[in-house]
């Protein structure tokens, strides 16, 4: 391979057209190389020495950018390549099923020069790292990315490292893990005349008052208990968390005995109504279809999207209001609180087959550039916002559904601090006080966990696994127990039958990582 990209070189020195390209790109022509060469075409020229890059990137669940009938064609994507000064060829991976719709696109090996991925430690990516499909950028980063260097932090970069301590991803980075919160409608409660629930046994009776007043679903939940963790958290067993158990050793959250309790409330509000009977099979976009329209009384969401709950909420119910609460208390007196996040949201790799990885860094690079900052946060002047003469800034948030204020900020910009944009959601109708529950409340709410990173154990045994949508096991039995078709009593044979299956082997493997300082710690 060595041999051939010399040779590439050389040929292409020798005959005097050194065009800069990205990855994937090809030779420019002749046409614009005499276009270079002319002055009256020196726009041209500028066109065609843009870097070219493939890109694949996941969508997050943003309608606009999911519904574009051609993502590349988008103003918004146009006007990023002239302010980024590259030409972008567009891949979207739809967030549903990311993780399926990813391994499937690597297994293939087709896929574009630069991917979003998981972390580097997730089952997917560990194999692909193992199997060569992508390049570490440890080199690569220290020539071409002074701004990713100086601004990322230390902990996040050893996050991206592989097993064999290189550097194989770019993404963005956290200043706090608090991710998620209970979304409550403060319009309801105030309607029912209820305070905000605070214990276990306040949640239940604001969901049965919602029902009494009408709400079509007082509690609504999503596929495979994603963005459903209200009731786990109480009890401190969200499922995707392994913790220590009475012996000191590191286990599932799903097979302490508190999950037992816990699902025993989720089945006695499904079986009362008061959960949406479809909170099993919801997507992203059924749940917010049914939030927008007013339908829910209570979910689970990301505490960074409450303003545009609001938004799409709204425009059916005027004066409708969505607040973020914390987490039932736990009713036996322990810890309780959704999962502390991980420490990037957006993560990238670049293709080991790309000729030029080169214009990749520097494009991530330039996500940092403070001349750009006020584009990369808001967009195409004069969509969204205007400028004052003394350099202020006029934001106006839209009051439409799918509009296209994220492509810019949160679709296209692929490094920043992603914790919670405060000068956006500042700006928006509610935003003060979603803020003020973020730094206030938000991290008391978030629940430290131990997490184990390439077992081989898990290898052996994957439906044995703990990682979010991969609970095979786990989410077949808890699936049962709440719509009624297995008793919450058959808890202890689950519990053995994961055991038996090889779940002692990875207990034991997963103690070993946490008792020699392998395994991470998320708080």
């Amino acid at each position: 391979m060595k041999k051939n990209k010399a040779a590439k070189i050389i040929a292409l020195a020798l005959a005097g057209v050194i065009v800069l390209t990205g990855c994937g790109s090809s030779v420019g022509d002749k046409a614009k190389l005499e276009a270079k060469n002319s002055g009256n075409e020196s726009q041209n020229a500028g066109e065609a020495e843009r870097p070219k890059i493939s890109i694949g990137l996941r969508t997050s669940g943003i309608k606009y950018v999911e519904s574009s009938p051609d993502i590349n064609k988008d103003n918004h994507v146009l006007a990023f390549e002239d302010k980024m000064g590259v030409d972008l060829d567009i891949t979207l991976i739809p967030h549903d099923n990311f993780t399926e719709k990813l391994g499937m696109m690597l297994a293939q090996g087709d896929f574009p020069d630069c991917i979003s991925g998981e972390m580097p430690y997730s089952t997917i990516m560990e194999g692909a790292i193992e199997n060569g499909l992508f390049l570490p950028l440890d080199d690569l980063l220290e020539e071409y990315a002074p701004r990713l260097m100086a601004t990322v932090p230390k902990e996040t970069w050893d996050e991206f490292r592989g097993a064999d301590g290189k550097i194989y991803a770019i993404g963005d980075y956290v200043s706090s893990t608090a991710k998620k919160a209970t979304m409550i409608r403060k319009d309801l409660l105030e309607e029912c005349g209820l305070d905000v629930p605070v214990t276990l046994d306040d949640y239940y009776n604001v969901l049965v008052a919602f029902k009494e007043h009408g709400v079509k679903y007082p509690f609504l939940g999503r596929e495979n208990f994603r963005f459903s963790e209200v009731f786990f958290a109480a009890y401190g067993v969200d499922p995707v968390t392994w913790q220590l158990n009475e012996k000191g050793e590191v286990v599932p959250s799903f097979i302490l005995p508190e999950m037992k309790e816990a699902l025993a409330f989720y089945r006695k509000i499904y079986q009362e109504g008061l959960m949406d009977p479809e909170s099993l099979t919801n997507n992203v976009g059924m749940r917010d279809q049914k939030v927008a329209a007013g339908d829910v009384g209570m979910f689970e969401g990301p505490i960074s999207m409450t303003t545009d709950f609001n938004v799409n909420l709204r425009n059916n119910v005027p004066g409708a209001e969505i607040i973020c609460i914390s987490s039932p208390e736990n009713p036996n007196g322990g810890k309780h609180g959704y999962a502390a996040g991980p420490p990037s949201d957006n993560v990238h790799y670049i293709n080991a087959k790309c000729e030029h990885p080169e214009e990749i860094i520097k494009f991530f690079d330039k996500m940092l550039d403070p001349e750009l900052k006020t584009f990369l946060n808001y967009g195409i002047e004069g969509e969204f916002y205007t400028l004052n003469a003394d350099g202020s800034l006029n934001y106006t948030p839209s009051t439409e559904s799918d509009n296209a204020f994220a492509v810019i900020p949160y679709f296209l910009r692929r490094v920043k601090d992603a914790s919670l944009d405060k000068v956006l959601i500042g700006a928006q109708p509610g935003g003060d006080r979603v803020i003020d529950y973020f730094e206030n409340e938000a991290q008391k709410d978030t629940l430290s966990y131990i997490l184990p990173v390439n077992l081989e154990s898990l290898k052996q045994h994957p439906e044995l696994s703990v990682e979010e949508d991969k609970q095979e096991l786990f989410i077949n039995f808890a699936s049962k127990v709440i719509v009624g078709t297995e008793p919450v009593d058959n808890f202890d044979a689950f519990v053995q039958e994961w055991l038996d299956r090889g779940g002692t082997e990875v207990i034991a493997e997963a103690t070993k990582q946490y008792q020699d300082g392998v395994a991470k710690i998320r708080k």
